[in-house]
């Protein structure tokens, strides 16, 4: 089997409610390999590189404001890197549906997220690579290769 590098983000909804313990300790239970972990202070050009894909979108400025905490008051996320078989999948099927509401109770979106009602964001708690391409880019744009241990 192929083994593939998955980042995971705990986003700023996360971590002004004291839940990136028990997301971490959840994580742990899928039995992947940890090869990066840090707390990165999220600049809007880290932001805007991230979301590159959806530029040109009308929910891309709400995307940037969530994940540099200009939302919450909190620009801090911890920043994960995963490395191990179908790590994308095993972390997505923890993670849920992007919207919390259709994300089910046994997922930590589910769980642990919402909408907000005074701006419509997805307060979804975590973010996780899509696709072995994904994850590869993704890796790279959040951990340089010393900060890596594989």
């Amino acid at each position: 089997m192929t083994q593939e590098k998955v980042l995971v983000l705990i986003k700023p909804d996360a971590m002004i409610k004291n839940l990136y313990g028990q997301i971490m300790q959840e994580l742990a239970r899928l039995n992947l390999k940890m090869i990066g972990l840090k707390l990165v202070n999220v600049k809007r050009e880290l932001a805007e590189l991230h979301y590159e894909e959806h530029k040109g979108k009308p929910f891309v400025e709400k995307l940037i404001k969530h994940i540099t905490g200009e939302l919450h008051g909190n620009e801090n996320v911890i920043a994960i890197c995963y490395k191990g078989e179908d790590a994308i999948t095993k972390v997505r099927t923890l993670a849920g549906k992007t919207n919390p509401y259709e994300a089910g109770n046994e997922t930590l979106r589910g769980r642990f997220g919402r909408i907000n009602p005074t701006n419509d964001c997805f307060e979804n708690v975590i973010h996780a690579s899509d696709s072995p391409e994904s994850g590869e880019r993704e890796t790279s744009l959040w951990f340089n290769s010393e900060e890596l241990i594989e």
